[in-house]
């Protein structure tokens, strides 16, 4: 396999292994069998590699003697992930009210309206996602990518405790949880500082941007902390990829 190819490969190995990562399907902790991975991929040890070296390098996953594991998940640190995606939300929103351009605003702008259209359709996985990508599309139009990658790294943060408290709930269709007003509410709040957030990106607002980043993190860290404090879902309960190796396709 020549180094072109390698390097290709080991981008797309490190996506899958981090969305995988990301979305609990690799528990935290459990181990990653780097032979199975380049094995269902057809790829060779060294993709597999540099991916894991990158997951190391961004927190994700950790070596334990010659092996590698998911990064554990910690909710004592839901302070400090709270503190750092509040200081790096408002420079990114800031960053991005003024240095945003009209093609970057259009791509902000699907992002939105393609949460918007998962509110009664999609689950709340997929609104994670979804609401992922509209964040760090803001983050890539602030053009800093010191903030960028500080920010994407709190946010993955942010998202896999998430996935662990609602991982239950979240795979409603709010449709089919009306009764919930607390989780309606939720989302369509979460729908309007979306437009407010994109509205003042497009006016470049920058004290706008930076108060609604504050009011943003508010919102998600407040129902965070309520999943927490009433007992979130265990997180022992959740599958990993064991014996599921054709989940993995580079295609």
């Amino acid at each position: 396999m020549s180094e072109q190819v390698s390097e290709r490969d080991g981008a797309k190995v490190q996506k899958l292994v981090r969305d995988a990562i990301i979305r609990l399907e690799l528990r935290p902790g459990s181990i990653i069998d780097e032979a199975g991975l380049a094995a269902s991929l057809s790829v060779s040890r060294t993709p597999v590699r540099e991916a894991m070296i990158q997951l190391i390098a961004d927190g994700l996953v950790i070596r334990d003697g010659r092996s590698a594991r998911v990064a554990p998940l910690d909710f004592d640190d839901v302070p400090k992930i709270y503190e750092a995606l509040l200081v790096s939300s408002r420079m990114i929103n800031r960053l991005a009210a003024e240095n945003r351009t009209s093609a970057e605003l259009a791509v902000i702008r699907r992002a939105m309206l393609a949460f918007e259209e998962l509110v009664y359709e999609g689950d709340g996985l997929e609104r994670q996602d979804v609401n992922f990508d509209f964040h760090m599309q803001i983050a890539t139009a602030a053009h800093n990518r010191y903030f960028l990658e500080f920010y994407e790294r709190a946010m993955i943060a942010s998202s896999r405790l998430a996935r662990a408290c609602f991982s239950n709930t979240d795979r409603q269709n709010i449709a089919d949880s009306r009764s919930d007003s607390e989780l309606v509410l939720h989302v369509q709040e979460t729908v309007r500082q979306h437009r407010a957030i994109v509205d003042a990106i497009a006016d470049r607002d920058v004290e706008a941007a930076d108060r609604l980043a504050v009011e943003h993190q508010e919102l998600s860290f407040s129902r965070l902390k309520k999943a927490l404090f009433s007992g979130a879902d265990a997180i022992t309960s959740l599958p990993d990829l064991a014996g599921r190796r054709e989940m993995f396709s580079l295609t």
